[in-house]
């Protein structure tokens, strides 16, 4: 019997254990082309992630050199609006100085020798 069983079983045994490997084979191959999907992706994601930190960084060199050119130009209007202030001032102190100098200062109302000195 046991040679009968041998002479039987033996294939199915033989299919059992090809059957077996050829699992194990196709796990492997599964497995392999999963850690290829895996790092292609990675890879994806990281140049992905370079370009837009780059695309990023670029915009804010940008944003950073309009601001410094909006503070450089806000700078010189306030430079500019000093200088018409002290002119101003000093244009105000002159006229102050020849309206004190014409005689009859205290008068009331405006004679001849003040309209002349009045803004056309």
């Amino acid at each position: 019997m046991p040679a009968f069983l041998a002479k039987y079983l033996s294939p199915l045994v033989v299919a059992g254990l090809l059957f077996a490997a050829g699992g194990l084979l196709a796990f492997a191959a599964v497995n392999e082309v999963n850690d290829m999907v895996k790092d292609a992706k990675d890879t994806a994601n990281a140049e992905r992630n370079a370009f837009w930190q780059g695309e990023i960084a670029k915009a804010n060199a940008a944003k950073e050199k309009a601001v410094a050119a909006q503070l450089r130009a806000v700078m010189l209007a306030g430079e500019q609006i000093r200088t018409a202030e002290a002119e101003a001032e000093t244009k105000l102190k002159e006229m102050e100085k020849a309206n004190a100098a014409l005689p009859g200062g205290d008068a009331c109302g405006l004679g001849p020798e003040r309209v002349r000195i009045l803004p056309r």
